[in-house]
């Protein structure tokens, strides 16, 4: 590995003059103009941007015309650039005419208040907003500059305002770190790049092994894109991650898909499988599991078990398999099966396709999915405390809505799922509107899942901030059942809301038990909970080459006195510290206050101090939140 210092312009011309190029598979740009305005802004200021990674490879890597345009191509074996996003924004700002789209990026400098400016139709007219692009140019004359923008020699800020451009020009001379790699590993590369560049959307192992194949197979890119834009057109688009591990195969540690031996022939082959696997899988999504598209699933992961299971069978399942094979794809997503370890349990569960028949597959298959849960408990109405619309039970209760035929409470039409685009969100509304309840309850109450309703915008227009005393009158009573409302009326009073929602979460329990195939909820069952991973699972974490618990993502979220996280019961919000190596909980103040062997500790001493006439057993994974990104602790588990 080389590492030097070179002067930033220097990398600019060599990627303008085609000596450094973009691998093919290299993600196209993503910046936004703020992002090149805040880039200009650090190296003004001095401030540390990073380091260039190039990549240096006797391979023949199939590369693209970067986002600029190269005045000329190198005669030698170019450097391969692996995150081109910095290097692209300056040459687009130093040299406007390279920008391959041509539309281009008018940044300027604000000589007076001394920052850059991403300006408006207006703003454009101001003689002293700079553009960037004459301010880095080689040779050019300051003076001249604010003459022509009509400040004179004898202002008193001409001697400040020389001064500033001559900095924002001595952004040429920037020295920035250059690390060349030489390899003819793709997935050396990309192992090393994930681990340097920490900031930022990292490019993926996918990726690079992606571009493998592409050199490998002179059509496999155009192919491949293909594929993806056809998924993309029916709004079921999957990330290369998840189609890599259809196509390589699974293993516990990553993709390990190029080998010497692996030729043209065997890629198009594999392809040809992998598309026809995904084929079987969608349908099966599309038409018995009623996913509408991929946006709706809790991870693209949960294509790849009807993937494979579909290939196996050459697209055939026998009687009842259909149910079962359903039965699993929503209890995957309800759980959040593949959260972690995604690799390990993906490996697994293709060991057992390939060796188990019958029920006896569903359910190993099913207790996998169900995690720490025992495989047929059922939901209880607490288990939808504290769920939002990001939770994976949403989507299902949309799946539900959908399965079911709900129609829109305004206009009686059945509610579709017919985006705008694929990435475009479920359209959902407060059964009590917002404005009447959050100046009296708790945003945990009146945002989560039991006040939500699927409705469109314009009816939710309609009922503006009307009660649903004054509105629901007015919608049939089947509307209102099918979105399970309470049919009792005195519980649509604002008086009545925590009631409400305790009995809305008990129709959506059940609901939810009826998706996955669990008992029905019964009043008298006691809520079971436990703190303990299925015996699998215990083993895959003990294996040497696992991925540890405590993975550079969690270690990311630690803070000097631990992981914050936080759990919000009865109203009351308790803030805590856990440490995954040892899995202690520490609550530092207010209820429960101590120190903890396990989540679930914690949880029971919270819940005794702030409800001491209750069963105080909690889980505590789904008890606490991670305060950093809003997930449940089980997340990070």
């Amino acid at each position: 590995m080389g590492l030097e210092n070179d002067r930033i312009i220097s990398q600019v011309e060599d990627l303008l003059q085609g000596r450094v190029v973009i691998p093919s598979i290299q993600r196209d740009f993503v910046w936004m103009r703020p992002d090149v305005r805040d880039l200009f802004d650090s190296l003004y200021r001095g401030y540390p941007v990073g380091a260039l990674l190039l990549w240096k490879t006797n391979l023949t890597v199939p590369f693209k015309t970067a986002a600029v345009v190269q005045t000329d191509k190198s005669t030698h074996q170019p450097l391969y650039l692996l995150d081109g996003q910095r290097l692209t924004s300056l040459a687009w700002v130093y040299r406007p005419e390279s920008k391959a789209d041509g539309r281009l990026i008018d940044l300027r400098f604000d000589v007076r208040a001394e920052e850059f400016v991403n300006p408006s139709a207006v703003q454009r007219k101001d003689p002293l907003l700079i553009p960037v692009s004459t301010l880095l140019q080689e040779n050019v004359q300051f003076y001249q500059v604010l003459l022509k923008a009509g400040v004179p020699l004898d202002d008193p800020n001409f001697g400040a305002w020389t001064q500033r451009m001559q900095k924002v020009n001595n952004i040429r001379h920037h020295q920035i770190a250059v690390i060349t790699y030489e390899s003819d590993d793709y997935e050396e590369v990309a192992e090393l790049f994930a681990r340097l560049n920490k900031g930022g959307r990292r490019l993926s192992k996918g990726d690079l092994v992606y571009s493998a194949i592409a050199a490998r197979w002179a059509d496999g890119l155009d192919t491949m894109d293909s594929f993806h834009q056809e998924l993309q057109d029916s709004n079921f688009a999957l990330n290369r991650e998840a189609v890599l591990r259809l196509l390589a195969g699974t293993g516990a540690q990553h993709i390990k898909l190029i080998g010497a031996e692996v030729d043209e022939a065997a890629l198009k082959e594999a392809w040809q499988d992998t598309e026809r696997a995904l084929r079987f899988a969608i349908d099966f999504l599309k038409s018995e599991c009623s996913i509408p598209r991929s946006e709706v699933l809790s991870s693209p992961n949960v294509t790849i078990v009807p993937a494979l299971l579909l290939h196996h069978r050459n697209g055939k399942l026998r009687p009842g398999e259909a149910e079962l094979l359903r039965r699993w794809v929503y209890t995957a997503m309800a759980f959040s099966h593949y959260s972690l370890q995604v690799e390990g349990k993906l490996d697994a569960e293709a060991k057992l396709i390939k060796s188990r028949e019958g029920e006896g597959l569903f359910t190993e298959l099913l207790r996998r999915a169900s995690g720490p849960r025992s495989l047929d408990s059922a939901l209880h109405p607490r288990d939808l405390e504290q769920k939002y619309s990001t939770h994976p039970f949403f989507k299902l209760l949309y799946i539900a809505a959908l399965r079911g035929t709900a129609r829109d409470w305004a206009t009686n039409i059945a509610i579709s799922d017919q985006p705008m685009n694929s990435s475009a969100t479920i359209e959902f509304h407060h059964v009590f509107p917002r404005a009447r309840v959050q100046g009296t309850y708790a945003k945990e109450e009146w945002n989560s899942l039991a006040n939500l309703a699927f409705i469109t915008g314009q009816t939710n227009k309609m009922i503006s901030s009307r009660l649903p005393t004054q509105y629901m009158t007015e919608i049939a009573a089947e509307r209102l059942a099918e979105q399970w409302i309470p049919e009792e009326r005195e519980l649509w009073s604002l008086d009545r809301f925590p009631d409400f929602l305790a009995a809305r979460r008990r129709l959506l329990a059940n609901v939810l038990n009826g998706l996955l195939g669990l008992p029905r909820y019964d009043a008298q069952t006691a809520h079971q909970d436990t703190d303990e991973l299925p015996a699998d699972d215990e083993l895959i974490v003990e294996h040497p080459a696992a991925p540890t618990l405590v993975g550079a993502e969690v270690q990311e979220l630690r803070t000097k006195q631990g992981v914050e996280i936080h759990s919000i019961y009865e109203g009351r919000r308790v803030d805590a510290y856990y440490d995954p190596s040892s899995r202690v909980v520490r609550i530092s103040s207010g209820p429960g206050r101590g120190e903890y062997e396990s989540p679930s500790g914690a949880a029971v001493a919270v819940v005794h101090a702030l409800n001491p006439h209750v069963n105080p057993n909690r889980n505590g994974w789904s008890f606490w939140t991670v305060t950093a990104t809003g997930q449940l602790l089980q997340s990070i588990r």
